[in-house]
């Protein structure tokens, strides 16, 4: 971390631990619990915090409380029910070493310190092995061209405060290791028991506590699509839109990220997927965003993501209490890719009514905590989802996580889908041409440049450039005269450029920015910065953080017909669609016709023969129907579909469907529906028989046990419909065996109605399991393993059984369910 002199570094901390001084005194407490969860034990040795989430450094600052140096690490460390890494030590150890120049002690038990130390070798200091880094560049690249990161890195491993003294993480670590249960610190004593903590002070009992990480219940309750509890049955996780109604009339919860306010909606209706919020363009391409609950049918405004821009989703660092760490979402040809997604991240896009549907990837830069937290969490959080950056990167990301999640390095490969980014030579990316390149950094990071059409954005990635201090040194040794080139050659001549302006000496000194060109700095904007930070009459911003800030290229054309690759795009993220054959898919593209409706205007009636097929491309449409025997209403947005009912059985219309906003629609015909669907001859094709079974489980209200399991309430309604789709109903007898132990498992099951129990094995000391309970024993099914369990029917009954083969694909489909549940045998 040497890039900048000894004097000007502590010039910087100086500057930050003023601004850092609480604005007011905190009477002292024995303990606090923190925001973002926690809790910090007042002792005669200093305050100890348990538990550390992402940000925890924050909370300590904004309270005006001293951020500790004492952590105990929770024996579970990775929350898989929301993807979060609640030991993330990272920002405590940067703030305590680099602001206050004082040593975190980590408290724990030997295994926990070595998975740390391996955490800490990929974030603070990097990989150790680069002998494949010509696998990240192109077979045309010189090899002269390659980064030489042993040499590179070791510029930045320097302790700031002693440039001879090399850094290490023992420079800013140290651990007091349980020793038969016991951790002293001085005169503080910490035992570990099963269950829980107790500290002494001075022999005097001062507190006992969990040893277990709870999030505070305001978050527990926005964040909670898998909510288990230790004995395997699930606590009530209200869904989003009760959530919603819930916070107007209590009191609000703090925000995750600091950028978007909590939204209402009508906990009455009986929605089956809530109403989003919408992100919607006039037709000057000005932003607006309309919250949920409050949609106003204004003449001229449509849902449409930008054709090209980028949305910043948070500006700041991971020192600053007021802000966000950074994250964007790229758009491109009206997809997402999210960079850096800061922690709780997948949330925030729900709420702001971006369906998953439009998050094509995410693009990983580098492995420090700040930007890949929210990365495993966006893994985790719905279907299998691309990731983007380089196999020098993606080899850290893996070691990283899997010492922080305990999961082998196999098991969360196969999580995602791993695209490799390619140095030196475009590659084509949704139709976007991108060039990454290897930023200047304390570890391994990229950035990128990205051309769509005729417009371009540039990425800086978290970067010191200072084309002085390069070339000095270039001139010293560390750079040869190729990467010197590549660092200083930035023209700025992009349409909008995102450059990070965080604290040196990793990261660039707003004084080099200060003095380019007004040209250049009128297209610039600083991220990785608080806006309070900006230095004062140098002609430089911070990006504004929100999507109804969003910074628009090309704005959507709503006139324009759908171009081939977008309509591509829409069929291949649509689960029935999986077993169309390339044929079957052309057909599908040559008959897909686009159809545009106006707010307020009605797609299709109830009662009304149907003929038509519809897939959303845009916009908002409500489902409805205002009979008594089938009254309802919900909401559908990019990607969902509707109108199959009628074509294949009733022939009338079940429910009308209403244009909410102006919406863009592709329209099948009912003639080729049955050509592509069926088998030619008015036959059923696969894709007609998923959707007869889907109208089938619909029709045995298979949603509605559902949403009695507290779990499975809460997925998502892809996640729904993809169950739906392969239930089968069927009627069980009083003192019906289902399967016994020592059986093949063969298939799993929600309880419709009736009562079952365990019998003969560890489980019968349960309760009965009624309507809405989950029962299988997911790892048998997954590991071909022998049932471990004899389940009974009591009472006479019927089922909603799931083949295990189906229930595996389904899984495989959803990681983070699949790590979530894979241990479990039951769900209520």
């Amino acid at each position: 971390m040497a890039c900048t002199s000894k004097e000007q570094f502590h010039q910087d901390v100086q500057e930050l631990n003023q601004e850092l001084k609480p604005q007011e005194q905190i009477p002292a407490v024995q303990t606090m619990k923190l925001n973002r969860g926690g809790l910090i034990i007042k002792t005669s040795e200093g305050p100890i915090q348990f538990g550390l989430p992402p940000e925890t450094v924050k909370d300590s600052m904004s309270l005006g409380v001293e951020v500790p140096t004492f952590y105990i690490i929770p024996s579970q460390r990775f929350n898989k029910q929301f993807g979060i890494n609640v030991a993330e030590f990272e920002f405590p150890a940067y703030f305590n070493f680099f602001i206050k120049k004082r040593q975190v002690t980590l408290i724990c038990d030997t295994e926990t310190a070595n998975s740390i130390k391996i955490v800490f070798q990929e974030t603070l200091l990097g990989p150790q092995d680069f002998s494949q880094i010509k696998n990240d560049y192109h077979s045309d690249v010189d090899p002269v061209e390659y980064v030489d990161f042993k040499k590179e890195l070791a510029i930045f491993a320097k302790n700031p405060m002693n440039l001879n003294e090399k850094l290490t993480s023992e420079t800013l670590l140290k651990f007091i290791i349980f020793e038969n249960n016991v951790a002293q610190i001085g005169k503080v004593k910490i035992v570990k028991e099963e269950k829980e903590f107790t500290i002494y002070d001075n022999q005097n009992l001062l507190i006992s506590f969990p040893d277990k990480f709870s999030f505070p219940k305001e978050y527990d309750k926005l964040l909670s699509l898998h909510k288990i509890d230790s004995s395997g049955k699930s606590e009530i996780a209200p869904p989003s839109l009760t959530i919603m109604k819930k916070m107007q009339h209590g009191k609000k919860p703090p925000s995750l990220t600091q950028n978007f306010e909590e939204v209402d909606s009508d906990e009455d209706d009986q929605d089956i997927g809530s109403m989003p919020n919408l992100l919607l363009w006039n037709k000057n391409g000005e932003a607006k965003l309309q919250k949920k609950g409050s949609i106003e049918l204004n003449e001229g405004l449509t849902f449409q993501a930008p054709e090209f821009g980028v949305t910043v989703l948070g500006c700041s660092h991971g020192f600053d209490p007021k802000g966000s760490t950074s994250g964007y979402i790229f758009w491109i040809n009206g997809r997402g890719i999210m960079v850096d997604p800061p922690p709780y991240t997948s949330y925030h896009l729900k709420k702001m009514g971006i369906p998953p549907i439009m998050i094509s990837a995410i693009i990983i830069s580098h492995c420090h905590a700040d930007h890949d937290a929210g990365a495993f969490h966006k893994i985790l959080d719905d279907s299998k989802v691309e990731i983007i950056t380089t196999r020098t990167i993606m080899y850290s990301f893996l070691r990283k996580y899997s010492a922080i999640s305990n999961l082998s390095q196999d098991q969360i490969k196969s999580l995602f889908i791993f695209r490799p980014a390619i140095l030196g030579v475009p590659l084509n990316i949704y139709g976007a041409e991108f060039e990454f390149f290897y930023a200047f950094h304390s570890i391994p990071c990229i950035g990128f440049r990205v051309r769509y059409q005729n417009k371009s954005i540039y990425f800086s990635g978290d970067t010191f450039y200072d084309p002085v201090k390069i070339e000095e040194l270039q001139k010293q040794g560390h750079l040869n005269q190729a990467r010197c080139r590549q660092l200083n050659s930035p023209k700025f001549t992009e349409d909008i450029i995102l450059h990070e302006a965080g604290v040196p000496p990793i990261h660039t000194p707003q004084t080099v920015l200060s003095q380019l060109p007004n040209q250049v700095k009128n297209r610039m904007y600083l991220v990785h910065v608080a806006a309070k930070d900006v230095l004062k009459g140098s002609g430089l911003k911070v990006a504004k953080p929100g999507i109804e800030n969003t910074l628009i290229l090309i704005r959507p054309n709503v006139q324009q017909d759908i171009p081939l690759n977008r309509k591509m795009d829409i069929i291949s993220r649509i689960d029935i669609f999986d077993k169309l054959t390339l044929n079957n898919a052309k057909f599908l593209m040559d008959a897909l016709k686009l159809e545009k409706y106006k707010e307020g205007e009605l797609v299709i009636q109830e009662n009304q023969e149907g003929h038509k097929f519809y897939i959303i491309e845009s916009g908002l449409a409500k489902v409805f129907s205002d009979q008594k025997e089938n009254k309802f209403q919900r909401y559908l947005q990019s990607g969902d579909y509707f109108g199959e009912s009628a074509l294949i059985q009733t022939g009338r219309r079940r429910a009308s469907v209403l244009a909410v906003t102006d919406l863009r629609v592709l329209s099948l015909d009912k003639h080729d529906f049955w050509f592509i669907f069926g088998d030619g001859f008015e036959g059923q094709g696969p894709v007609i028989e998923q959707m007869m079974q889907l109208m089938e489980a619909r029709k045995q209200q298979a949603i509605q046990i559902l949403f009695k399991n507290s779990h499975f309430s809460q997925l998502t309604p892809t996640q729904k419909t993809q169950l739906e789709m392969i239930m089968q109903q069927q009627e069980v007898s009083k003192g019906q065996i289902l399967w016994k132990k020592d059986d093949d498992a063969t298939f799993v099951f929600f309880i419709r109605k009736g009562a079952f129990a365990f019998i003969d094995c560890e489980e019968a000391k349960l309760e009965e399991f009624d309507s809405g309970s989950f029962i299988g024993e997911i790892n048998a099914i997954l590991k071909g393993n022998k049932l471990t369990t004899t389940i009974k029917a009591v009472r006479e009954g019927s089922i909603l059984k799931i083949e295990s083969n189906a229930f595996a694909k389904f899984l495989q489909r959803n990681p983070g369910l699949l790590l979530l549940l894979q241990e479990y045998k039951y769900l209520e």
